[in-house]
């Protein structure tokens, strides 16, 4: 995280930026491993330790289950220099749309490949 704009205490990042990078991260590990877009249903948080401002993150998300158009995530958050210790975890559900109830919920949507994670 960089700057000012992605402040909440003094020094450190905002946990908002921090629940943005993991929902994003999940959400292209459903593409990446499950094969499936999927949209958010559930995103869950923990806040370990602040995420300092300036430091090269490291983001992880990977796949722990899939039922039916479902796909449950899991994401973290470290910093470069220290791989070891964890500042964010994140557990999600997200689900997969048909495509055409995709399209009526994002009209400028023409096919799922040209969304952000499709959702």
């Amino acid at each position: 995280m960089q700057g000012i704009a992605h402040e909440g205490p003094p020094g450190y990042g905002h946990g908002g930026i921090s629940a943005m990078l993991l929902d994003e991260s999940m959400g292209w590990a459903c593409v990446a491993t499950a094969g499936m877009p999927g949209m958010t249903v559930s995103l869950r948080l923990r806040y370990h330790r602040p995420v300092p401002l300036e430091a090269r993150l490291r983001v992880l998300a990977h796949v722990t289950g899939t039922e039916g158009r479902k796909v449950y995530v899991a994401g973290s958050i470290t910093t470069e220099e220290d791989l070891a210790t964890v500042l964010v975890t994140a557990e999600g559900v997200f689900v997969s749309r048909a495509p055409e109830h995709a399209r009526a919920l994002f009209p400028g949507l023409r096919d799922s490949g040209e969304t952000s994670a499709g959702r």
